[in-house]
């Protein structure tokens, strides 16, 4: 998606206004604004009476938190199929190597 223009959108979050610039699409963007708004009413639903800066930073931070757990777990998974395409690797190498010592068989 690299190569895709980038194109401005208006989104709403908190009721308020906001033109922003994506390379992603509409349907991204639209996501995105949908996840700001539920996010940011749970936490306005939490600590009502708060300033809505409060609630931002409060809705800032639980999506950060939500991301960075998100990362741990992939990145974990990521691991863990890294060691078993390196075993299955050195498998592969094995029965390569014995199948090269062999002396082919006369037909």
């Amino acid at each position: 998606m690299a190569d895709r223009e980038t194109s401005w959108y208006d989104i709403t979050v908190a009721g308020k206004r906001f033109n922003i610039a994506s390379r992603r699409g509409e349907s991204h963007i639209r996501q995105v604004e949908r996840v700001l708004n539920e996010t940011f009413e749970e936490v306005s639903a939490r600590v009502q009476g708060q300033p809505v800066l409060n609630i931002a930073l409060l809705t800032a931070l639980n999506l950060a938190d939500e991301l960075l757990s998100l990362r741990r777990t992939h990145d974990g998974a990521n691991e863990e199929l890294s060691r078993r395409v390196e075993g299955l690797m050195t498998r592969l190498q094995t029965v390569l190597d014995a199948a090269i010592a062999r002396p082919a068989e006369p037909s």
